[in-house]
């Protein structure tokens, strides 16, 4: 509840918030890194910046004497920050892995995050994973470098395989799901370990698309754009599984980076 609302909060700071001034405006030529930006320690968390266009909330665990860190870029669905990503940050924070969630899917700001992640000297490249919601998931596939991705409700009838695929990847679907069925999800998979991914499939019985999506009130409808999809689809929420999959996701990437622990 603490994280939910120093979420919210920092979330409006920041939209509202003018570009880095003093300490935290970037040198001209330089390129960006979280090393360049003042950070709080925790638990005074999320920390709000803007680069790449973007704005991104980064938040540390409860882990103040490690010097280097593990950490998860989160991206958001086509629609942006709609709240879905609370519980997985939650559980991933609980697992004492790092989180920078974007407020956006651009593959642009995506890419500047990870670049980010990579070249900060706190954090261990070996340790870096991203976790995509929807159209996010597509974005995280491309993505260059990470050694984990968990991908949810990528749009599997119309993924194509990257050029260059690397790391482990959990792909987490509905059963219930049109443009995620279970064998087009099975696929693709395949596909992903015919490249030499270790590439692992879950679907959720019962679950349509973005089940993980925040409750909605009485007589509320959700209406969201899924990849591949030209109409939108109606979402219906599953609080008790968001909670068991953002725990199954943070013990994924506690898995795979205990791997790569010096």
């Amino acid at each position: 509840m603490r994280h939910n609302c120093l979420y919210a909060l920092a979330l409006c700071l920041a939209l509202a918030a003018p570009p880095f001034a003093s300490a935290q405006t970037q040198r001209e030529g330089a390129p960006e890194t979280l090393a360049s930006f003042p950070l709080p320690p925790p638990p005074d968390r999320p920390f709000a910046l803007q680069f790449s266009g973007t704005v991104a909330l980064f938040s540390l665990p409860d882990a103040p004497a490690l010097k280097t860190w593990s950490a998860v870029l989160i991206l958001q669905d086509a629609l942006g920050a709609d709240g879905r990503a609370a519980p997985y940050v939650e559980n991933l924070l609980g697992a004492g892995i790092a989180v920078l969630e974007l407020r956006d899917a651009s593959a642009e700001a995506a890419h500047a995050a990870m670049a980010m992640l990579g070249t900060d000297p706190r954090f261990q490249a070996a340790r870096l994973g991203v976790l995509g919601f929807g159209q996010g998931a597509r974005v995280a596939l491309g993505l260059p470098g990470p050694a984990a991705r968990a991908l949810l409700y990528p749009g599997c009838a119309s993924l194509a395989l990257p050029p260059a695929a690397s790391g482990a990847v959990l792909l987490v679907h509905g059963a219930e799901d049109p443009p995620n069925s279970a064998e087009a999800c099975a696929r693709f998979c395949a596909a992903l370990r015919d490249a030499g991914v270790e590439a692992t499939q879950r679907e959720i019985p019962g679950a349509g698309y973005a089940w993980d999506y925040p409750e909605l009130g009485p007589m509320q409808a959700a209406l969201l754009p899924a990849p591949g999809m030209a109409e939108r689809l109606a979402v219906r929420p599953w609080p008790a599984m968001a909670v068991q999959s953002a725990a199954e996701i943070a013990g994924f990437f506690a898995q795979q980076f205990s791997r790569g622990a010096p």
